[in-house]
């Protein structure tokens, strides 16, 4: 979608042509009275706007105070045939971007727009990682058992050090991008963005140009300079994610930077110098695709400094019933509906069910649960229990007992001297269970 220019000049020529300039770029908007100005600013955002000075009706400095106030943050910039130094200062005072003196070069027109999109786009990220450090913590990965608590302790030790590399593992769902956005706002590097990308949510010919950016020129469609998602994250952290789809090609690149911190944008005979945390993620087993030569052994061992491991909802104990409430709230704030408590047999069947798909999986199921008032049958989506023969019927026995035991706990209410005698278990063994199951409950 293409960034949006309101242009309000009073000389319909001059006008006409800017919006035919203009709009290669952007979506533009012209207006050519003050009272139109002021209602397009009101009732629509746009990124930038070019303000005419004389109108028929009244001063485009006047639309200033507008902007200011408006729900867009647009960025103005004030045009005029009558310069005065006292008129430039007053406008930059009342908060334009910049000051043009007509006559003016189409070209010097077009760089202070591009400088002011840059202007407000920058303020855009500011924003979202001021939001995002409010609300990313600790605390945002939800679940108290055994496994998670140390997957935290995990995340503050490789927070310390702003420049270790992490490599995430765990299936898909169990929420690999949360873990390391924790890292980055426990980190010193808290206060520069924390930029993403999945490489195998992109056409392999762009992963590299939404990496390491490009020059004009540099193919076809590469009318401007684009800076990667390396040089966003400038002083701050990238989050690759499914680094194992990672193309080869891109691969031998990024493993060159790794080692000096510096690369080649597409089409640029200059090097771009960037210090920057890499934070990896991946489903896959990367030793497996380095034995098939899918994946350079040399980049696995700089990525995998420190290697982290989500386990799979499945193994988290009670944790799920802890998510699911957690969802089913937020989902009900969000939906503007009455509270609503998990039922114990919805604990029942939460804990009974294998989550194949995760946190992820389990986030879907709580938000239709907020929709239509009640959870829906899991039955058919559970894994097959059907008991196999010789040693791997023990362990099918096994995943009876602990989901029995895990049962009878949450229906307890997590009291365990009354589950261990309905289980007819000594408190000491329910609580060995419990431990084994990843529950580690205070008593």
């Amino acid at each position: 979608m293409k960034n949006k220019l309101l242009i309000v000049e009073d000389d319909l020529l001059l006008g006409k042509s800017l919006v035919r300039f203009f709009s290669k770029e952007y979506d533009t908007t012209l207006t050519n009275t003050f009272a139109s100005a002021k209602n397009a600013i009101m009732y629509e955002d746009f990124d930038v706007a070019i303000l005419d000075v004389n109108l028929p009706d009244g001063e485009g400095t006047d639309l200033l105070p507008i902007i200011k106030n408006s729900p867009g943050n647009t960025e103005a910039i004030v045009v005029t045939a009558y310069p005065e130094v006292q008129m430039a200062v007053k406008t930059l005072k009342m908060g334009a971007f910049d000051y043009v003196n007509k006559p003016f070069e189409l070209a010097d027109l077009q760089l202070c727009v591009s400088n002011a999109m840059a202007l407000r786009l920058a303020k855009q990220n500011l924003g979202a990682i001021n939001a995002m450090k409010n609300r990313m913590s600790l605390d945002c990965i939800v679940g108290s058992s055994r496994v998670m608590n140390e997957l935290k302790q995990q995340i503050t030790l490789a927070a310390q050090s702003d420049e270790t590399r992490v490599l995430i593992s765990g299936e898909t769902g169990t929420g690999k991008e949360l873990v390391a956005e924790a890292i980055h706002m426990l980190s010193p590097r808290k206060e520069r963005p924390f930029m993403s990308i999945n490489s195998a949510g992109l056409p392999e010919q762009l992963v590299e140009s939404e990496l390491f950016g490009y020059e004009q020129g540099a193919f076809t469609d590469a009318r401007k300079n684009k800076k990667g998602l390396i040089e966003m994250a400038s002083g701050g952290t990238l989050f690759m994610d499914e680094i194992g789809d990672l193309p080869m090609s891109t691969q031998v690149k990024l493993l060159r930077f790794l080692e000096n911190g510096t690369f080649y944008k597409l089409g640029a005979t200059k090097e771009t110098k960037v210090n920057v945390r890499i934070i990896t993620a991946t489903h896959r087993n990367l030793d497996t695709l380095v034995k098939e030569g899918k994946f350079r052994e040399d980049l696995f061992f700089r990525l995998n400094v420190v290697n982290l491991r989500i386990p799979p909802l499945s193994q988290r104990g009670t944790d799920c019933v802890e998510l699911a409430q957690h969802y089913l709230d937020k989902y009900i704030r969000k939906m503007n509906k009455q509270p609503m408590e998990l039922t114990e047999n919805d604990k029942r069947i939460i804990l009974d069910y294998g989550w194949p798909g995760n946190v992820r999986e389990l986030r879907n199921i709580m938000e239709r649960t907020a929709l239509f008032g009640s959870l829906p049958d899991l039955g058919a989506k559970k894994h097959n229990t059907a008991a196999p023969e010789s040693a791997a019927e023990l362990c099918c026995l096994k995943e009876i007992e602990k989901r029995h035991i895990l049962s009878v706990y949450i229906l307890s209410e997590k009291n365990k001297t009354k589950a261990a005698n309905i289980l007819g278990l000594s408190r000491l063994t329910l609580r060995k269970k419990l431990e084994e199951y990843g529950v580690d409950d205070p008593d």
